[in-house]
């Protein structure tokens, strides 16, 4: 087996289009060691994944993917090596899940007012279980051909500076860092280039950060290699993933294209024993 991971992919848990059991499956034919399934304010797929892996080679890492608002930026914060069963983790994504329903109705409110009649029935039927995201607006607004494409709709509506966007709400920086902690895991700063708030990282080092995702389809050669450089610089570990969704512009093709070593997965397992944090271990 290589030695190859991929420590960023979503499911259909969150705003993922592969089920837990289908990127178990394209992970063993890519040939990878390690993966970490990191919906975004879920931990549901995680028990489903190591199931399905049980008995390969393939180590199925804890994780999970938070976001949040941070002096004006969307900052989203990697979790690895979490308890799934955390009572203190559960209550907290079950309260941003609500956080992430209302924002929704938000956005809806905002496109009706653009003369978008979107409904937020017809958004919760693509949402499923799964907690609400602009992800699921953009396909229902693709779905009842508002736009062409998902592109369009976070292009025209949903993006960050567009009509219709709505800024998070709910947890701080430091209380999801402290959330992840207290849930056994290591806090990790998910693609900082596409953040593209540098000056913001002695901060959030000072808040507990562990480490910054220097790896990911985004980052050409050189900003993996100034995040890189930046994490030995802050004493933080640096990881990678495809942030692979399995459809919509990135497609199933990204999962474990991103060059990623096990190396990463080691350093994190060290910096959760330097933490002094209760290890969860994969099946």
């Amino acid at each position: 087996m290589s030695q190859r991971v991929d420590l960023h992919i979503h499911s259909t848990a969150s705003d993922g289009q592969m089920t837990p059991f289908e990127v178990v499956q394209c992970a063993l034919e890519r040939q990878l060691r390690a993966i970490s399934i990191t919906d975004h304010d879920s931990v549901v797929a995680i028990e489903e994944a190591q199931n399905c892996a049980r008995d390969t080679e393939l180590e199925v890492i804890p994780g999970l993917e938070l976001g949040l608002a941070h002096r004006g930026a969307d900052v989203h914060l990697l979790g690895y090596f979490i308890d799934p069963r955390s009572p203190e983790l559960l209550k907290a994504l079950d309260r941003f899940r609500r956080h992430r329903y209302r924002r929704g109705e938000k956005i809806i409110d905002k496109l009706n007012r653009l003369g978008v009649d979107l409904r937020m029935e017809t958004v919760m039927a693509i949402a499923g279980d799964a907690p609400l995201g602009r992800p699921h607006v953009a396909d229902a607004m693709v779905r009842e051909e508002y736009v062409n494409s998902y592109r369009e709709a976070f292009a025209r509506y949903l993006g960050y500076h567009a009509p219709a966007y709505v800024p998070r709400s709910g947890v701080s920086l430091e209380q999801a860092i402290d959330l992840i902690h207290h849930s056994g895991g290591v806090a990790v700063l998910a693609h900082p280039g596409v953040l593209s708030r540098d000056e913001l990282i002695p901060e959030m080092v000072e808040m507990g950060l562990d480490g910054l995702e220097a790896y990911h389809y985004i980052h050409d050669q050189e900003t993996a290699r100034r995040y890189v450089l930046l994490a030995h610089q802050h004493g933080l570990v640096f990881t990678g993933g495809s942030d692979c969704h399995g459809g919509r512009t990135s497609g199933r093709h990204l999962l474990g294209k991103v060059p990623v070593s096990y190396h990463c997965v080691t350093a994190l397992r060290k910096r959760q024993k330097w933490l002094g944090l209760r290890s969860v271990t994969p099946s």
